[in-house]
């Protein structure tokens, strides 16, 4: 596996980050922790939309440090970066744990649906990237995808979206076992008086 000054490195060999002293050897999660969930949404005015930051992390961090938004209304559709599904220090690798990493992405989800006028039922199309026998899950395959299936449940209801999953070889956030993209319709709510 690639140390992380490596995956920084090979990231700036290719274009992906800019070097500079904003970017730290030991680069900070993409993960959102308890505590850093608190919704200060940012909104900056884009043609035919807008790009929605919902939390102080989101604008500072991911978006002014590593140059992408959580999520962008264009017209009536709502896309959303993708959230990592993953381990923060001390957190286990198995079944459990997994499944309580996988409520903390849907969460993030759900919250930056909601930062952008839309909701879970919104979501038209998902993508999901998926790191199958690695050392941060001891399950195999099947127990993955089990447990993906039944946290997936719990926050979203049929009619389902349409979904793309893929298995991948790593993703570029260490420890990360899944990345969930997900593209939501939900027309603006329009206001005015009748």
């Amino acid at each position: 596996m690639m140390s992380r000054g490596s995956l920084v490195g090979a990231l700036i060999g290719a274009g992906w980050l800019a070097a500079g002293p904003a970017l730290a050897e030991d680069l900070p999660t993409t993960i959102i922790r308890p505590g850093e969930d608190r919704l200060q949404v940012t909104r900056l005015p884009t043609p035919g939309g807008e790009v929605i930051l919902p939390t102080a992390k989101d604008r500072v961090q991911n978006h002014d440090q590593y140059l992408y938004a959580a999520a962008r209304r264009a017209g009536d559709f709502v896309y959303l970066a993708g959230v990592i599904v993953g381990r923060l220090p001390g957190e286990g690798n198995d079944t459990e744990a997994f499944k309580a990493q996988l409520r903390r992405a849907f969460a993030t989800i759900e919250r930056n649906l909601k930062a952008s006028g839309a909701s879970m039922a919104d979501v038209v199309d998902m993508q999901t990237l998926a790191v199958f026998g690695g050392p941060d899950f001891t399950g195999d395959m099947t127990a993955e995808l089990n447990a993906y299936a039944e946290v997936k449940a719990e926050f979203m209801k049929p009619p389902y979206p349409t979904e793309t999953l893929v298995g991948v070889k790593q993703l570029v956030e260490p420890g990360g076992l899944m990345e969930i993209r997900v593209i939501a319709y939900a027309p603006k709510r329009r206001t005015g008086r009748r």
